[in-house]
């Protein structure tokens, strides 16, 4: 008796195999052994689809990624570039609202033009709020702050970012009465760094 039952659930499930058939059986009361069995799923569960990637971010004008396609194989979105646009020294849209950068291009243009990646210039930014924010900022929360927003998270800022704070921190003298200021540290930081 048992084993036509076991045939007519065999023959249902092949026939119903596309709606996935669970067979649970209990324990024969003929068979000496005992237990329950376990329930078997005859057709598995379906895969999910990929998910589009996420555009890489932009920081400064770098250039975002692309974002990937959705699809059944999981295809990422290309990574954004680092490049941002020439720094250049001429006046732009919005310098008159930012003084720092205004007096970087009249008096650091060479070092403004060498900050071609969005590290550089991710690096200045973050440094003027950070130097700024400080009351009575000198040279060592300067360097407390150049620790805390190096874009490599090594403590230092890259190279290209250090020569543009070299310059506008240079010491320059102001007049004939043989006073000085460095080049741009108020712009900048709102005093000048000695």
């Amino acid at each position: 008796m048992t084993r036509a039952w076991t045939k007519r659930i065999f023959v249902g499930c092949l026939l119903t195999a596309p709606f996935a058939c669970v067979v649970s059986v209990n324990d024969d009361p003929l068979d000496e052994v005992g237990g329950t069995s376990g329930s078997s799923n005859v057709s598995g569960s379906s895969g999910s689809s990929g998910t589009s990637g996420n555009g890489g971010n932009s920081g400064n004008g770098a250039q975002g990624g692309n974002a990937g396609s959705m699809s059944m194989v999981e295809n990422g979105g290309s990574g954004g570039s680092g490049q941002a646009p020439a720094p250049v020294c001429t006046a732009e849209a919005g310098d008159a609202q930012d003084a720092c950068l205004s007096c970087i291009k009249q008096e650091c243009c060479t070092e403004w033009q060498a900050c071609t990646d969005s590290s550089c210039q991710q690096e200045r930014v973050d440094m003027e709020l950070c130097v700024s924010a400080i009351d009575g900022p000198d040279l060592e929360s300067f360097g407390d702050c150049a620790s805390m927003e190096s874009a490599a998270g090594d403590g230092f800022l890259q190279e290209n970012t250090q020569t543009l704070f070299d310059c506008l921190n240079e010491v320059v003298p102001v007049g004939d009465a043989g006073a000085e200021k460095t080049r741009c540290g108020t712009e900048c930081f709102g005093s000048d760094l000695y």
